[in-house]
């Protein structure tokens, strides 16, 4: 009876006990699916010095578009304590968006983002067992195409002018939070909102004088990111 009695106080000990979360520390790799609006303002020094433009004399448009894009993560947290959590990731993910914006008449600049890298740092708190809150932020680095389509050059037979073509990359960063809810042990969902700014950048046409600066392009993003990842 001595014994019988001692294991029922330690088997009510146990049921009284709650539930520790589960530690979240490990590497992840996840799949990402996001919508997406890029936003792009381009200006161009103003050819003709009309009289009518006022200020620093420059042609200015901007447009923004909405666009599916996905892309992977890989990321390592470490748990600290019983909710807080640190972790780095870096990613990718590839877009097809474009924007256009008519500067001088006819003529339309176009810049489309075709793929982005990032590297970051997230801090959050555990929830439950599997779950977790978290706020993220770091670096980001986006390829662009621009394009400018100077519409017409010859007004009696209308052929469409020359189409000068540009690229390169530009660096930026992103800032967000979100939420992974675990669905077992190894596997979750997330969800998140992620603001990209990339800055801005300058192309140079080629029918330009020597001392006049080029096309610039400024860019930022907003992403509404689901995934689905495992964690090791």
């Amino acid at each position: 009876m001595k014994y019988q009695a001692m294991i029922a106080v330690a088997a009510a000990g146990l049921l009284a006990t709650p539930a520790m979360a589960q530690d979240v520390s490990g590497l992840r790799v996840e799949g990402r699916l996001a919508w997406e609006q890029v936003g792009t303002s381009a200006t161009l020094p103003n050819p003709d010095e009309d009289e009518d433009v006022e200020g620093d004399e420059f042609l200015a448009a901007s447009d923004e578009s909405s666009d599916p894009s996905f892309g992977i993560e890989l990321g390592y947290d470490a748990q600290i304590g019983s909710s807080l959590v640190l972790g780095g990731y870096v990613g990718a993910d590839l877009s097809d968006t474009e924007m256009c914006g008519e500067l001088i008449e006819d003529d339309l600049a176009c810049t489309s983002l075709e793929r982005t890298f990032t590297a970051g740092a997230r801090a959050g708190l555990a929830i439950g067992e599997t779950s977790l809150i978290y706020v993220k932020g770091g670096y980001s680095n986006g390829k662009f195409e621009a394009r400018y389509d100077a519409d017409v050059t010859d007004n009696d037979d209308d052929e469409p002018g020359a189409i000068e073509e540009f690229s390169g990359s530009e660096d930026g960063y992103h800032v967000g939070g979100g939420v992974e809810l675990g669905l077992t042990e190894s596997l979750y969902a997330k969800l998140e909102y992620v603001y990209t700014d990339y800055g801005s950048r300058s192309y140079r046409l080629e029918d330009m004088a020597a001392g006049d600066p080029g096309l610039d392009a400024s860019s930022d993003r907003h992403q509404v990111v689901a995934g689905i990842g495992l964690r090791f």
